[in-house]
């Protein structure tokens, strides 16, 4: 091998490992944000089965309101048919309170 030539294949060689060097600090910048995103993943999988068990218990909750709100009809209703009844009492009362009114 020409004694010019060596010089030329340690360029070549220097420039070969800045492009290892590259190509590694490349795979490890990818490295580290595959395992930020993982991380993140984790994370965010925890949060939604979190958010997960509050929806059921908000669905649990829900349903009970649905339930009070069933029983809350009812009473109003017998409290309609309560009212009704008092009111034909009220007005046999009254019409039996009042003086009878001579026919004209």
């Amino acid at each position: 091998m020409a004694s010019p030539e060596i010089p030329r294949f340690a360029r070549r060689l220097d420039e070969q490992d800045d492009t290892l060097r590259a190509l590694s600090d490349t795979v490890l910048d990818i490295k580290d944000t595959v395992e930020s995103i993982r991380r993140t993943q984790d994370e965010h999988g925890r949060v939604l089965a979190q958010h997960g068990r509050v929806l059921a218990q908000h669905g649990q909750v829900l349903a009970q309101h649905g339930r009070v709100l069933a029983q809350h009809g009812e009473l109003l209703v017998s409290i309609q048919q309560t009212q009704i009844q008092q009111g034909g009492v009220l007005a046999e009362v009254l019409r039996r309170l009042s003086p009878e009114q001579p026919a004209r």
